[in-house]
């Protein structure tokens, strides 16, 4: 008999395990997994509203900084929490799944979130889904929308580079409805990071051999200013050009 449960133990950790690599496997054909993350991910801190920083897209070229006034800012709400599945093999029936890390029985096993984009007028929703074994990976679900709608669903996986009280650092590596690479840098509050928190987060996309060659500053109230000193720049140039003829 104890032969027999020590076979069904075996038995269901291969399922699991497998289970677990087909569900990483089928998001990793298009997408990197870019873990280990820096910081610990804990999914009920990290729900509620964070503001826009930055936004990096990760493509090579003329290194550039974008500075604009425009806002953005994301609201991560949980929906429901999927309970582990019984096991079909007995005595091991209603066993809890467990957190291999630690030894400890985890009640559920795949959480699924909603992220709310909000820039503007315009919003969009990532329907997302993680589980607690791997915690700073989220691969997107199908949402429970019209057809016609689901022709903007988000095709990938939001990754967490970073997180720590004051900042979060997401990628996302779109392949569906086009292949995008991109992070943006969040805050808890809004004008709260400091250069010397940028440069922090910064050296994070370099370990992760991710360009920065491109950065869009946005909420940045200085971008007036570069408007107005350029439109005062464009005003003297063309009086010196006037008085010289």
């Amino acid at each position: 008999m104890a032969l027999q449960i020590r076979m069904f133990s075996l038995l269901l950790t291969y399922v699991k395990c497998f289970s677990e690599n087909s569900y990483y496997f089928e998001n990793h054909k298009y997408c990197d997994d870019l873990s280990p993350y820096y910081g610990d991910i804990n999914l009920d801190s990290i729900t509620g509203v964070w503001y826009g920083v930055e936004k990096i897209p990760h493509s090579k070229g003329e290194y550039k900084i974008e500075h604009t006034r425009d806002c953005f800012y994301i609201d991560i709400k949980e929906l429901y929490i999927e309970p582990t599945p019984p096991t079909p093999y007995p005595p091991l029936t209603n066993s809890p799944y467990v957190n291999r890390q630690f030894g400890l029985p985890e009640h559920y096993r795949v959480r699924h979130f909603v992220l709310e984009w909000h820039e503007g007028l315009w919003r969009d929703d990532y329907h997302i889904k993680v589980n607690t074994s791997h915690k700073g990976f989220w691969p997107t679900d199908v949402p429970s929308r019209s057809v016609d709608n689901m022709y903007r669903f988000f095709g990938g996986v939001i990754q967490v580079l970073k997180v720590a009280n004051n900042h979060l650092v997401l990628n996302f590596c779109m392949r569906l409805p086009n292949s995008q690479l991109f992070s943006v840098v969040l805050s808890r509050n809004e004008n709260q990071l400091t250069g010397e928190d940028l440069a922090s987060i910064h050296n994070v996309f370099t370990m992760k051999h991710l360009s920065t060659s491109a950065l869009k500053r946005v909420c940045d109230n200085s971008a007036s200013s570069l408007t107005v000193s350029y439109l005062v720049f464009l005003m003297l140039s063309s009086l010196l050009l006037r008085s010289r003829t």
